[in-house]
């Protein structure tokens, strides 16, 4: 009877009820408890939007804003902001990906080499602090890497995927074949994975989990030179690469492409057409996973309309996207028409979506400083930002 009143509970007051008794602390930290209450809060839509983006203050130097927004509230009134336990070395924090309330960061967008990345979850204040991966730059020299993140269902564990690859002794990164490693929350180590990757994932590329695996845009590589690009995912199930065709009429007419996910449905997002103005930016969906004939053009702007990036598909129906010097707007797919919100920054740096009211890592212990988990460190590192108790220390 207990559990299925409290499973219903949001996080907030689920945390001040770990502080009544030892059996209630118990019962709430139960993975199994963990797991129900998600399945309760993923039947509901989630009322709340993490909004991240980063602005420049004076000459290089800047802040990130995280905040908390209502659908109906953004982008005019946050909820509440919050502060992000992983400080960026050099610009913004990369957000991998995130998935059931857990977010994957990783300071590695400026390609610093600071090896750092964590889990966060802000609904419990918690971040979990991930070991650095086998491939460095001090035990291998220059590299680059592509990240991917998500959840394991078969083994109830969230993965953290890595490509590196490596260069030679001309910084030739393509002809050595790319290293592959999975970090394991439930068994907390990386582990190399054998692979017959032909393909090359950009540094910059983006990542997306759809129906279990990570995707990345790729180039097909032949005697070190690229002659085509396709769809590479990393099924975290079974750890193995299997390739998706790209649109025809999209494989070498754009410069950039991105992948992304809504609603279960994975995008592709062209920009920069080669030849003409017309589809200088375009969104795709798969309508029908794995099936490259499903790929349905949603909408697409002329270069004139200056939008560069795919930044969430709101619940309303709307859709937000990046133009030219980091503004961000609104665009509605039913009337053709954009709205600006008024927020301007670092295009790169917008991030939205739902936040997840969950209680995972919630068990994590307390077992270093956050000092000592933003910084780099070999070997793996827990905080929890608050007491022991849960209990915010900020105002509400």
């Amino acid at each position: 009877m207990l559990t299925r009143m409290f499973s219903s509970f949001p996080v907030k007051l689920l945390l001040k009820c770990r502080c009544v008794c030892k059996a209630w602390d118990s019962l709430i930290t139960n993975p199994s408890f963990i797991d129900e209450h998600l399945k309760k809060t993923a039947a509901r839509k989630s009322e709340l939007l993490l909004f991240r983006y980063y602005i420049n203050v004076e000459l290089f130097k800047g802040k990130e804003h995280y905040l908390l927004y209502t659908d109906e509230t953004f982008p005019e009134k946050p909820v509440k902001e919050l502060d992000c336990p992983l400080k960026c070395l050099s610009r913004f924090i990369n957000i991998v990906g995130s998935c059931n309330g857990v977010i994957c960061l990783s300071d590695d967008f400026s390609g610093t080499y600071t090896d750092r990345a964590a889990l966060w979850n802000p609904s419990v204040r918690k971040i979990v602090s991930i070991p650095c991966a086998n491939v460095t730059f001090h035990s291998h020299g220059p590299f680059f890497h592509s990240l991917g993140f998500g959840f394991d269902s078969k083994a109830d564990d969230y993965k953290l995927v890595r490509v590196a690859y490596i260069g030679d002794e001309y910084f030739d990164f393509v002809d050595i074949p790319p290293l592959v490693e999975i970090f394991s929350l439930r068994e907390r180590y990386w582990k190399r994975v054998h692979n017959n990757l032909n393909y090359v994932i950009c540094e910059c590329s983006t990542s997306a989990f759809v129906d279990g695996a990570c995707h990345w845009v790729a180039s097909v590589t032949k005697n070190g030179v690229s002659v085509g690009r396709v769809i590479v995912s990393f099924s975290l199930g079974d750890e193995l690469f299997r390739e998706m065709e790209l649109p025809k009429c999209l494989v070498e007419e754009y410069i950039i492409m991105d992948v992304a996910a809504f609603d279960g449905s994975l995008l592709l997002v062209p920009f920069m057409k080669k030849n003409g103005k017309e589809d200088w930016f375009s969104v795709w969906i798969m309508r029908e996973y794995g099936v490259a004939r499903s790929w349905t053009k949603l909408f697409s702007f002329s270069k004139e309309e200056r939008v560069e990036r795919l930044v969430a598909f709101r619940q309303n129906g709307e859709i937000l996207l990046a133009k030219r010097g980091g503004k961000l707007v609104s665009y509605d797919p039913n009337t053709k028409k954009t709205t600006a919100t008024g927020i301007v920054g670092d295009a790169r740096s917008f991030y939205l979506d739902t936040l997840v009211d969950s209680l995972v890592l919630i068990g994590e212990s307390n077992e270093f400083t956050e000092e000592d988990a933003s910084s780099c460190g070999s070997c793996s590192s827990l905080m929890e930002i608050d007491e022991a108790s849960g209990e915010s220390t900020e105002e509400e």
